[in-house]
């Protein structure tokens, strides 16, 4: 069960669009077992497009492209495929009246450029997509299946759970590939390793990886066998010791974000909470309501990058700014205290810290940051040293912001 993947467009390889197509059919096949065996990535240019589908064809059962399928010049797909292929394309009379229809229904006519994406390859199987108007492609190539999705993330992820992973869910033939996912916060990939030392050796048919990011460390299980029994037993014993060098620095297993556990946790408690934030500038608030349902726990929350905002805003007091500074332990237990006032919250969480790449000092370096937390119980702070670039620390101080509230609710009495 290997597949390949092929996503398009000189705009990836020049960094001015995230390849999130990619990333979203890697995590779907990996759900369903398929071993993804090579990922190219190719620019608007016909000769190298055709270059990497027939290199695809050779060697993978399956191949997944997404991109080129739009109506402009530089949307070369389609013709490719009919080049490398041999196989003519052909109007199809019911997909342009789809497209019209589309347009019509907007309230606009179809421009006549569109047409061109109703030119399918004769033989290929049109793929329904309910979101945009370019169609899907899907053809059989001496033994090798071909999915072409559009560009456009909404559409390709539509596409990709409507169509092709039924598809390559009905073709397996096995042996498969079992992965688990745990999530982890709080512990590096070297704690982490040092911990599960030797584990590996008690399953050598199960692969351990380390897998880290912004907002954490992922422990991924794999095992590749074709009795699926057996493959969940060896998966559930390893998870098993995993789960106990781990501890309460897991939060969730497979697609689980921070954002949604913590969202259960307190909404199945009946909790509320509140954000006051500074250098994250509304990105734990923004985090937060990421979550569908956010409304029934999250009340709002205020963004006071000036010392006057937190002043005002959130009653820190003018006394502790000046002792103490804006990022310190005090302020931060403040601006927690004057949220949860302010909003009637349960539970109210801060943040004041230095992104950069300015503003640091030896005292309080770039990436100092101060989390603190309100509750009906009192009010702490907590201190950490955070490494990256700007982003990158405010992406990972707002993970560990949501952290701290959740260890909180998690031994909290109900």
């Amino acid at each position: 069960m290997s597949a390949e993947i092929i996503t398009i467009g000189t705009e990836l390889l020049h960094g001015l669009v995230r390849n999130t197509n990619a990333d979203r059919v890697l995590e779907r096949l990996a759900e369903i077992g398929v071993e993804v065996i090579y990922q190219t990535t190719v620019g608007d240019d016909s000769v190298r497009l055709s270059e990497a589908f027939r290199a695809a064809g050779h060697r993978s059962r399956f191949v997944i492209a997404t991109g080129g399928l739009g109506p402009t010049p530089d949307d070369l797909t389609r013709k490719v495929i009919a080049t490398v292929f041999r196989r003519r394309l052909v109007l199809d009379e019911t997909v342009l009246a789809k497209i019209r229809g589309r347009f019509k229904s907007r309230g606009i006519d179809m421009p006549a450029i569109n047409e061109a994406q109703a030119l399918v390859p004769r033989g290929a199987r049109v793929i329904e997509n309910p979101r945009g108007t370019a169609p899907g492609l899907h053809f059989e190539n001496q033994g090798t299946e071909f999915f072409i999705l559009p560009g456009v993330p909404a559409e390709a992820e539509t596409m990709l759970t409507q169509y092709v992973v039924p598809f390559l869910k009905s073709a397996a033939a096995g042996p498969w590939i079992s992965r688990r996912v745990i999530r982890t916060i709080g512990l590096s990939e070297s704690v982490l390793a040092e911990r599960l030392a030797g584990i590996e050796s008690e399953a050598p048919d199960v692969m351990i990886g380390y897998l880290p990011h912004s907002y954490g460390l992922d422990v991924t299980l794999t095992v590749l066998a074709l009795d699926s029994s057996w493959a969940a037993e060896a998966l559930r014993r390893i998870e098993r010791r995993v789960i106990e060098a781990a501890g309460d620095a897991i939060y969730g297993y497979g697609r689980d974000t921070l954002a949604d556990v913590l969202g259960g946790m307190l909404a199945e408690q009946g909790r509320t909470i509140a954000a006051a934030e500074s250098f994250t500038a509304g990105a734990i608030g923004a985090t937060i309501t990421a979550t569908p349902g956010a409304s029934r726990y999250f009340l709002g929350g205020v963004t006071a990058y000036a010392n006057s905002a937190k002043t005002a805003l959130l009653g820190v007091k003018a006394k502790t700014l000046e002792k103490h500074g804006a990022v310190s332990e005090e302020v931060a237990r403040e601006m927690a205290a004057g949220a949860r006032e302010r909003f009637g919250a349960d539970l109210a969480v801060s943040s004041t810290g230095i992104a950069g790449p300015d503003g640091g000092s030896p005292k309080k370096p770039v990436g100092l940051v101060y989390l603190g937390l309100a509750t009906a119980e009192g009010v702490q702070a907590v201190r950490h040293q955070v490494t990256g670039g700007r982003e990158e620390i405010v992406v990972r101080s707002s993970a560990l912001a949501l952290d701290l509230v959740r260890r909180h609710v998690a031994h909290a009495p109900a």
